[in-house]
């Protein structure tokens, strides 16, 4: 890490705390430490580009994270898209995980259409990763879709997820 690793610690242990304390229900504890972890990003950001492997975009995650725990689904959904907006492009990974969870998020709502685009996004990098929760956010790509299989932008998804390995057509 740079030499503002202290702040950069800071600001994961915060974004990590926020996303705790809203799956457990404390709201305002939650948004008080995202709070927090964005001011000492800004701190961060101040002094030097240059943050190791912390960066807006994992806080924009953590953000997203604790919107969706909280209930909050367009606030969820527009942190990630933001996440996923300024993460750099080596991070594939992370980008196939974060883009099928948008889609999951978009779909829950009802936002079919913006989802199907995502998981076809996220299918474009899944044969590059390998990866055991990316299998996981495809199983429930296939769950999720069930009771859309009628629209045919889903039938397409799921005709091309199928011909992929390591998606359970269920």
């Amino acid at each position: 890490m740079s030499r503002n690793s202290p702040w950069i610690w800071w600001v994961f242990l915060a974004g990590q705390q926020a996303h705790s304390l809203a799956r457990t229900g404390d709201r305002a504890g939650a948004l008080a430490m995202l709070r927090a972890a964005e001011v000492a990003m800004e701190q961060a950001e101040s002094r030097a580009k240059a943050h190791g492997s912390y960066d807006p975009a994992s806080l924009a995650y953590h953000v997203a994270q604790v919107n969706h725990e909280l209930g909050d689904r367009d606030g969820a959904i527009r942190a990630l898209q933001r996440s996923e907006k300024v993460r750099p492009a080596v991070y594939r990974r992370a980008r196939v995980r974060h883009r099928a969870m948008l889609a999951e998020w978009q779909v829950e709502a009802g936002r079919i259409e913006e989802a199907v685009q995502n998981w076809h996004l996220a299918l474009d990098d899944y044969p590059q990763v390998q990866s055991g929760r990316a299998d996981d956010r495809f199983r429930a790509m296939v769950s999720v879709t069930g009771p859309h299989r009628r629209n045919a932008p889903v039938r397409e998804l799921l005709e091309r997820a199928r011909s992929m390995a390591g998606v359970q057509s269920g």
